[in-house]
């Protein structure tokens, strides 16, 4: 059974349209590390899984938010980060 959630929180989330979003650095330095390190910060966003080898740092963050925080991100990252709406995987013959 889920648990409930706080006082207040169901109703915000009901007015945001949450999706899933893939966040990795558009070139080599610690621009995903930094943002995964700055999420206590942001309210809105929820990290789902990182993706990443198991002996180094994650290349890949899945998190969710809405539309309009993922584009807030996306522009205060200064291009240093993709951020993506995540797609379903299909096989294709």
């Amino acid at each position: 059974m889920p648990q409930p959630l706080p006082p207040g929180v169901a109703s915000r989330e009901l007015d945001r349209d949450v999706s899933r979003y893939i966040v990795r650095a558009s070139a080599e330095g610690d621009a995903l590390a930094r943002f995964l390190a700055a999420l206590d910060t942001e309210p809105g966003v929820r990290l789902v899984d990182t993706i990443g080898p198991s002996a180094g740092p994650p290349h890949t963050a899945v998190v969710e938010t809405d539309a309009a925080t993922a584009e807030r991100l996306r522009h205060s990252s200064l291009h240093q980060l993709t951020i993506e709406p995540d797609q379903p995987l299909s096989l294709s013959s």
